[in-house]
């Protein structure tokens, strides 16, 4: 009796199949794993002009906080030339809101403290003096500037001086000094006057001097 052989499916599938199939499979992975590279490769790209864009924004921010910074800083620092204490409070404060910087902000709170306790008096006494020192020539009762010089005397003498808190020493040398100015400018020939006038400077400039509180900054 003839036996009858049954085949399995492998047996039934020609070998060419199966390395047909092997090599797809082969395909297909290699695909994937090209697949998976450009796509880590692009996301790598996006990232990186994340970080760059990121870095040069990060960057231009901090150049133009720096240089608004420094704008405010130099406009203060411009103020200062003048004797005028109140303008110099107003700069000071703009750069106080305008920056973030803890050590700015620490910086001015210690100028606001230097202004109130040396700098503003100290700014009005230099420019008193001054003003003081052009009204004691003879020769010049006609220029503009002394015209503008005894302007400015009443302003301090009236108001600015009084406002800053002046001392009772300079107060006494002030009242002094105009009580001779009007005495001279009185009597524009007599030279006693002019001389006694000059003798009036010489007591308000020590006033002034002796009633200047003392520097917080001067550590001598």
């Amino acid at each position: 009796m003839e036996e009858t052989r049954h085949t399995t499916g492998s047996e039934a599938t020609p070998p060419t199949v199966n390395l047909d199939w092997e090599k797809f499979r082969l395909e297909q992975s290699r695909y994937r794993t090209e697949l998976l590279k450009w796509v880590v490769v692009a996301i790598g790209a996006v990232l990186s002009f994340l970080v760059i864009d990121y870095g040069r924004l990060s960057l231009e921010k901090y150049k133009v906080s720096a240089e608004v910074k420094r704008e405010l800083l130099k406009a203060y620092l411009d103020a200062t030339d003048t004797p005028q204490p109140e303008v110099w409070k107003r700069k000071l404060q703009v750069l106080q809101n305008f920056s973030d910087d803890a050590a700015i902000q620490k910086w001015a709170e210690a100028e606001f403290a230097y202004i109130d306790s040396f700098a503003a008096i100290d700014a009005l006494y230099r420019e008193t003096l001054k003003v003081a020192s052009q009204l004691v020539e003879p020769d010049r009762l006609a220029d503009p500037d002394r015209i503008k010089a005894r302007v400015r005397y009443n302003q301090l003498y009236w108001a600015d001086l009084p406002y800053a808190g002046e001392s009772e020493a300079v107060i006494t040398a002030m009242v002094a000094f105009r009580k001779q100015l009007l005495a001279t400018e009185g009597a524009p020939s007599n030279k006693n006057e002019w001389d006694t006038l000059n003798v009036r400077l010489i007591d308000l400039s020590r006033a002034l001097r002796e009633s200047t509180p003392r520097n917080p900054t001067d550590t001598k």
